[in-house]
Protein backbone atom coordinates (compact mmCIF):
# COMPACT_ATOMS: atom_id res chain seq x y z
CA UNK A 1 0.00 0.00 0.00
CA UNK A 2 2.81 2.40 0.92
CA UNK A 3 4.57 1.59 -2.35
CA UNK A 4 1.41 2.46 -4.30
CA UNK A 5 0.97 5.79 -2.52
CA UNK A 6 4.61 6.77 -3.01
CA UNK A 7 4.61 5.68 -6.65
CA UNK A 8 1.38 7.58 -7.37
CA UNK A 9 2.74 10.71 -5.72
CA UNK A 10 6.01 10.53 -7.65
CA UNK A 11 4.18 9.96 -10.95
CA UNK A 12 1.97 12.97 -10.28
CA UNK A 13 4.92 15.21 -9.41
CA UNK A 14 6.98 14.17 -12.42
CA UNK A 15 4.04 14.48 -14.82
CA UNK A 16 3.23 17.89 -13.38
CA UNK A 17 6.81 19.07 -13.84
CA UNK A 18 6.95 17.70 -17.38
CA UNK A 19 3.66 19.36 -18.32
CA UNK A 20 4.82 22.68 -16.99
CA UNK A 21 8.08 22.62 -18.98
CA UNK A 22 8.22 23.72 -22.59
CA UNK A 23 9.21 20.67 -24.59
CA UNK A 24 10.60 21.89 -27.90
CA UNK A 25 12.94 18.95 -28.55
CA UNK A 26 10.27 16.64 -29.95
CA UNK A 27 11.42 13.80 -27.65
CA UNK A 28 8.68 11.87 -25.89
CA UNK A 29 9.69 12.91 -22.39
CA UNK A 30 6.64 11.29 -20.84
CA UNK A 31 7.72 7.78 -21.92
CA UNK A 32 11.36 8.42 -21.01
CA UNK A 33 10.28 9.80 -17.65
CA UNK A 34 8.09 6.79 -16.93
CA UNK A 35 11.04 4.40 -17.42
CA UNK A 36 13.25 6.62 -15.28
CA UNK A 37 10.49 6.92 -12.69
CA UNK A 38 10.17 3.15 -12.36
CA UNK A 39 13.93 2.90 -11.77
CA UNK A 40 13.87 5.72 -9.22
CA UNK A 41 10.91 4.17 -7.39
CA UNK A 42 12.63 0.80 -7.12
CA UNK A 43 15.74 2.47 -5.66
CA UNK A 44 13.71 4.55 -3.21
CA UNK A 45 11.53 1.67 -2.09
CA UNK A 46 14.30 -0.92 -1.82
CA UNK A 47 14.72 -0.34 1.93
CA UNK A 48 11.08 0.38 2.80
CA UNK A 49 10.44 -3.09 4.27
CA UNK A 50 13.73 -3.33 6.12
CA UNK A 51 13.98 -2.93 9.87
CA UNK A 52 15.63 0.26 11.13
CA UNK A 53 19.41 0.16 11.26
CA UNK A 54 21.37 0.54 14.46
CA UNK A 55 24.83 -0.19 15.86
CA UNK A 56 25.56 -1.23 19.43
CA UNK A 57 28.50 -2.78 21.27
CA UNK A 58 28.39 -6.10 23.05
CA UNK A 59 29.69 -6.73 26.54
CA UNK A 60 32.86 -8.15 24.95
CA UNK A 61 33.46 -4.96 22.91
CA UNK A 62 32.35 -6.21 19.49
CA UNK A 63 30.28 -3.85 17.35
CA UNK A 64 27.03 -5.16 15.86
CA UNK A 65 25.30 -3.34 13.01
CA UNK A 66 21.97 -4.56 11.65
CA UNK A 67 22.74 -3.64 8.01
CA UNK A 68 26.13 -5.39 8.21
CA UNK A 69 24.36 -8.54 9.41
CA UNK A 70 22.05 -8.72 6.36
CA UNK A 71 22.27 -12.17 4.84
CA UNK A 72 21.87 -13.63 8.34
CA UNK A 73 18.68 -14.40 10.22
CA UNK A 74 18.67 -12.32 13.42
CA UNK A 75 16.62 -12.74 16.57
CA UNK A 76 16.61 -9.44 18.48
CA UNK A 77 15.64 -10.00 22.08
CA UNK A 78 14.92 -6.78 23.98
CA UNK A 79 15.43 -7.50 27.67
CA UNK A 80 16.92 -6.33 30.98
CA UNK A 81 18.86 -8.01 33.78
CA UNK A 82 16.22 -6.97 36.34
CA UNK A 83 13.40 -8.64 34.34
CA UNK A 84 12.39 -12.07 35.71
CA UNK A 85 10.69 -13.35 32.51
CA UNK A 86 13.74 -12.17 30.53
CA UNK A 87 16.04 -14.26 32.72
CA UNK A 88 13.62 -17.22 32.48
CA UNK A 89 13.83 -17.36 28.66
CA UNK A 90 17.64 -17.31 28.47
CA UNK A 91 17.90 -21.15 28.38
CA UNK A 92 15.51 -21.24 25.41
CA UNK A 93 17.45 -18.50 23.61
CA UNK A 94 20.71 -20.36 24.32
CA UNK A 95 19.14 -23.49 22.84
CA UNK A 96 17.93 -21.62 19.75
CA UNK A 97 21.38 -20.07 19.25
CA UNK A 98 23.02 -23.48 19.59
CA UNK A 99 20.51 -25.15 17.26
CA UNK A 100 20.74 -22.60 14.41
CA UNK A 101 24.03 -20.79 15.11
CA UNK A 102 25.93 -22.61 12.37
CA UNK A 103 23.33 -21.62 9.74
CA UNK A 104 23.81 -17.84 9.41
CA UNK A 105 21.67 -17.21 12.48
CA UNK A 106 22.36 -15.10 15.56
CA UNK A 107 20.50 -14.12 18.70
CA UNK A 108 21.28 -10.58 19.89
CA UNK A 109 20.17 -9.66 23.39
CA UNK A 110 19.57 -5.89 23.44
CA UNK A 111 19.52 -4.62 27.01
CA UNK A 112 17.15 -1.71 27.46
CA UNK A 113 18.81 -0.38 30.63
CA UNK A 114 22.06 -2.13 31.55
CA UNK A 115 25.65 -0.96 31.35
CA UNK A 116 28.57 -2.98 30.06
CA UNK A 117 29.65 -3.71 33.66
CA UNK A 118 26.14 -4.84 34.64
CA UNK A 119 26.07 -7.23 31.66
CA UNK A 120 29.52 -8.62 32.49
CA UNK A 121 28.46 -9.16 36.13
CA UNK A 122 25.24 -10.81 34.94
CA UNK A 123 27.16 -13.20 32.66
CA UNK A 124 29.25 -14.36 35.64
CA UNK A 125 26.04 -15.72 37.19
CA UNK A 126 23.96 -16.68 34.12
CA UNK A 127 25.15 -18.77 31.21
CA UNK A 128 24.42 -16.78 28.04
CA UNK A 129 25.86 -18.06 24.73
CA UNK A 130 24.85 -15.13 22.51
CA UNK A 131 25.97 -11.47 22.41
CA UNK A 132 24.46 -9.05 24.92
CA UNK A 133 24.32 -5.50 23.54
CA UNK A 134 24.08 -2.23 25.41
CA UNK A 135 23.94 1.47 24.60
CA UNK A 136 23.31 4.88 26.06
CA UNK A 137 19.81 5.75 27.22
CA UNK A 138 19.39 7.95 24.16
CA UNK A 139 20.53 5.20 21.74
CA UNK A 140 18.28 2.57 23.32
CA UNK A 141 15.24 4.87 23.42
CA UNK A 142 15.68 5.62 19.71
CA UNK A 143 15.91 1.92 18.87
CA UNK A 144 12.82 1.12 20.95
CA UNK A 145 10.86 3.85 19.15
CA UNK A 146 12.22 2.93 15.71
CA UNK A 147 11.13 -0.68 16.22
CA UNK A 148 7.51 0.33 16.67
CA UNK A 149 7.51 1.42 20.26
CA UNK A 150 8.62 -1.47 22.43
CA UNK A 151 6.97 -0.92 25.79
CA UNK A 152 7.59 -4.22 27.55
CA UNK A 153 10.36 -6.72 27.99
CA UNK A 154 11.07 -9.29 26.92
CA UNK A 155 10.14 -8.62 23.30
CA UNK A 156 11.61 -10.72 20.49
CA UNK A 157 11.81 -9.70 16.83
CA UNK A 158 12.94 -12.07 14.09
CA UNK A 159 14.60 -10.50 11.04
CA UNK A 160 15.05 -12.46 7.81
CA UNK A 161 18.10 -12.44 5.53
CA UNK A 162 16.72 -9.46 3.59
CA UNK A 163 16.52 -7.38 6.77
CA UNK A 164 12.72 -7.62 7.08
CA UNK A 165 10.79 -8.28 10.30
CA UNK A 166 8.99 -11.63 10.06
CA UNK A 167 8.05 -12.24 13.71
CA UNK A 168 7.38 -10.02 16.71
CA UNK A 169 6.46 -11.41 20.12
CA UNK A 170 5.99 -9.33 23.28
CA UNK A 171 6.59 -11.74 26.16
CA UNK A 172 8.82 -14.56 27.28
CA UNK A 173 9.29 -17.38 24.79
CA UNK A 174 9.27 -20.46 26.99
CA UNK A 175 9.01 -24.13 26.03
CA UNK A 176 6.88 -24.89 29.07
CA UNK A 177 4.25 -22.33 27.93
CA UNK A 178 4.26 -23.55 24.33
CA UNK A 179 1.14 -25.67 24.84
CA UNK A 180 -0.76 -22.47 25.71
CA UNK A 181 0.72 -19.77 23.50
CA UNK A 182 2.62 -21.75 20.82
CA UNK A 183 5.28 -19.01 20.70
CA UNK A 184 8.30 -21.31 21.00
CA UNK A 185 7.16 -23.65 18.21
CA UNK A 186 6.06 -20.79 15.99
CA UNK A 187 9.38 -18.98 16.44
CA UNK A 188 11.30 -22.13 15.47
CA UNK A 189 9.10 -22.52 12.38
CA UNK A 190 9.70 -18.89 11.38
CA UNK A 191 13.48 -19.28 11.90
CA UNK A 192 13.53 -22.38 9.68
CA UNK A 193 11.52 -20.59 6.98
CA UNK A 194 13.80 -17.54 7.15
CA UNK A 195 16.92 -19.70 6.88
CA UNK A 196 15.55 -21.42 3.75
CA UNK A 197 14.73 -18.14 2.00
CA UNK A 198 17.53 -16.66 -0.06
Amino acid sequence: MIRLIIKSTLIFLINFSIASENNTSGVNTLETSKDSLDSIIEILLDDINKVPDFSLYSSDDQSYNIRNLEGNVILLNFWATWCGPCRAEIPELNEIQKLYGNENFIVLGVSISDTKKALKDFMEIYDVNYPLLYGSTKEIEKILIDYGGIYSVPTSILINKKGEMVFNYPGAILKEYDKWDGAYSYLNTKIQEALKDS
